[in-house]
């Protein structure tokens, strides 16, 4: 099963530079001028490089890139911006920041943010090992990547592959709680602001396993934010939207989404943050992405978006972007 759940991080890879091919992202909205020519850059030069490691896996994802679909590369978008654009807040507003994030797969958020924000301190990549040891490989093959990250040698102890003082590689089963806590208590300092990000991640995880990883890194950090995109089943008697994603997943790839149906709206979805202590204080916010297409994406983004290619499952969109969810979580320590 979890090598299953790896081969989905080529889906979001194929979704992310199907997206950019397509001229969705980097969204002017949301992008410096001056970073827009860099973050396509750092892409096309993974996607390259990623010929080199795996021709299967190059030649599936350059089939997605040619047959993405306008609904798809929107909802892509929508996942993209509305992430970036809370990450940013965050990094802006910390004077001394750090930057966790569980099941990374081929993320590579952390150029531009590295780059950009001096006050982010640490920035981890954490996924399984085999998802780890290839984003390695193509890491430290690609010299733009060494220089930008400032890469040092590979040392694979404790599962840490690249790094450098800011960043940091690492393999971990993430339903290991205790080993996963065991790394971020070493790499770590539990009194800066910290911010997690999972994308597509607790989905994939047992109830009892994602809600003690949850439990523990807000007990850890004393002051933190949490960021996570997710689908939801839907809790409408009507909405089968859950089920039939649970059908196509079992059997298209055998895979499970095991909370999908359990935590099916926004409130239980967001429940999970709900950390009923009177040593912690907690504010949440979720709204799905059908929600921040209307309110975040001004007129002007809409309609370059109506431009770049033809829309005509303008409900599919809807329908999808209402059972997707982003959360951002908020907790601090009493002193």
């Amino acid at each position: 099963m979890d090598r299953i759940i790896q081969q989905t991080d080529y889906d979001a890879l194929s979704c992310k530079l199907a997206a950019i091919a397509k001229g969705y992202l980097p969204a002017p909205q949301f992008s410096d001028p001056n970073e827009i020519e860099s973050y396509k850059l750092i892409h096309s030069a993974y996607f390259n490089t990623l010929k080199t490691h795996s021709r299967r896996i190059y030649g599936k994802i350059n089939k997605s890139i040619s047959s993405s679909f306008p609904v798809m590369n929107i909802g892509t978008y929508l996942r993209t911006v509305a992430l970036d654009s809370q990450i940013e807040t965050f990094l802006q507003k910390n004077d001394k920041v750090q930057i966790i994030n569980l099941g990374c797969g081929s993320d590579l958020r952390m150029f531009q943010l590295l780059n950009k924000y001096d006050n982010l301190t640490k920035y981890l990549d954490l996924d399984f090992k085999d998802s780890i040891y290839f984003k390695n490989d193509i890491l430290w093959n690609t010299e733009l990547f060494r220089d930008t990250l400032h890469l040092e040698r590979s040392n694979e102890t404790d599962g840490e592959l690249a790094h450098s003082d800011r960043y940091k590689l690492i393999s971990c089963d993430l339903k290991d709680t205790t080993n996963t806590m065991t790394i971020l208590q070493s790499l770590t300092d539990s009194q800066i602001p910290t911010l997690v990000i999972t994308e597509c991640l607790l989905c994939y995880m047992p109830q009892l396993e994602s809600q003690t990883l949850i439990n523990s890194i807000i007990s850890f950090y004393r002051v933190g934010e949490w960021l996570s995109y997710d689908p939801i089943g839907g809790d409408q008697p009507n909405d089968r939207f859950g089920l039939i994603m649970q059908t196509n997943l079992r059997e298209s790839r055998n895979l499970e989404m095991p909370t999908l149906m359990t935590f099916n709206s926004k409130e239980s979805y967001a429940s999970r943050w709900n950390i009923i202590s009177n040593d912690i204080k907690t504010n949440i916010d979720i709204k799905d992405m059908w929600e921040i297409f209307n309110s975040d994406i001004e007129p002007t983004e809409k309609q370059r978006l109506k431009k770049l290619q033809f829309l005509d499952e303008f409900e599919e969109l809807k329908v999808m972007q209402t059972h997707y969810v982003l959360l951002n979580a908020q907790w601090e320590h009493a002193l």
